[in-house]
């Protein structure tokens, strides 16, 4: 509750009130014109007082009903407070124990250019009003602020910088088996390389998730049956019906999972082969990829693109286009694949 003090001894200090008071006389009346004054004046005084005490007692109304508001406003504020933290990122600055501390960012956007909203990354530009961006939306914009018009891309935000270098956080794959804490400028780089990216299990029916190197045992565990066999360097023959869109190919000794993918075309079959991993194994694996008719034959000689799991339309950048007059009576064709390590393929390649 707000407490208002009100002053009896010094004149100068009296109810908050702007009814005026009365001024006494200083003149000394006749005894009997004094007892007279004090008869009229005594009733005034106390009605005044009583006035003062009935001015206290509606501003001290005045404070609880505004202190309750601030009551109802600071809930409101933790109700907000607690929303907002059910949405906040938690970043650590360090393992503890070596002088650092762990903080809660309840906007992890603070950490992102405003114009492009990627992750901002040293060297960070701020306009004379304190508007940031990063240095490849400074020049793309001429070098003025969109938010101010001022000039922008000439003054490094040196403070934004430090918070950037210090914090680290966790790579995004923690759960699939990443103990990374890279700095947050390098998040989106770390994460595009991560090797612990989760990888889809490519049967249908199957719902298992996890990094590449898991998916590999919960094959040998659990769909042994249903891959094909392989080992690296090696060419061996593959039979594949002209409609089934896809066969799994499971490598025996280092567990690598494959796709060889198939799809329909006027001229005949489009075949490629994709390997299932994170992005940073991108052109890690070569294969030769061969269609024999008699004593003709087409041949691919290319590398696997990397997807996370069986997708519905996957990528054909590079291909194989088996003529229709390539499949036999049973309607399958007959291929021969030999899947490599990329520093095993050939040179002239």
């Amino acid at each position: 509750m707000a407490k208002f003090s009100v002053g009896r001894e010094d004149e100068s200090e009296g109810p908050s009130s702007p009814r005026p008071k009365k001024l006494r006389t200083t003149t000394p009346p006749q005894p009997q014109q004094q007892q007279q004054f004090r008869r009229c004046d005594q009733p005034v005084v106390e009605e005044e007082e009583e006035e003062e005490e009935e001015d206290d007692e509606d501003e001290d109304e005045e404070a609880e009903s505004e202190y309750d508001d601030d009551d109802d406003e600071d809930d409101e504020d933790d109700g907000e407070t607690e929303a907002e933290r059910s949405h906040a990122v938690r970043v650590s600055l360090g393992p503890s124990g070596d002088g650092s501390i762990s903080v809660t960012l309840t906007d992890p956007d603070v950490l992102d250019c405003p114009i492009c909203l990627e992750h901002l990354t040293i060297p960070v530009f701020q306009c004379e009003n304190g508007h940031v961006a990063c240095s490849s939306c400074c020049f793309k914009l001429g070098n003025q602020c969109p938010s101010c018009a001022w000039p922008i891309g000439y003054n490094r935000c040196r403070a934004i910088e430090k918070v950037i270098e210090s914090v680290k956080i966790s790579c995004q794959n923690m759960k699939y088996g990443c103990k990374e804490a890279v700095s947050y400028s390098k998040k989106h780089d770390h994460e595009e390389a991560c090797v612990y990216a989760p990888c889809l299990c490519p049967l249908p029916e199957c719902n298992f998730v996890g990094s590449s190197k898991h998916l590999s045992l919960h094959f040998t565990s659990k769909h042994s049956n249903s891959t094909t066999r392989f080992c690296y360097n090696c060419l061996f023959p593959i039979s594949i019906e002209k409609q089934q869109k896809c066969l799994i190919l499971h490598e025996q000794s280092e567990g690598g999972i494959f796709i060889l993918n198939n799809g329909i075309d006027p001229l005949g079959n489009i075949v490629n082969v994709s390997c299932i991993g994170p992005s940073s194994t991108k052109r890690a694996f070569a294969y030769d990829l061969i269609a024999r008719n008699g004593e003709s034959s087409v041949r691919l000689q290319s590398f696997t693109e990397s997807i996370p799991g069986r997708v519905e339309h996957p990528p054909l950048k590079r291909f194989l286009l088996v003529p229709s007059d390539f499949v036999g009576s049973c309607r399958q064709l007959k291929l021969e694949l030999c899947i490599r390590r990329n520093q095993e393929f050939p040179a002239h390649i």
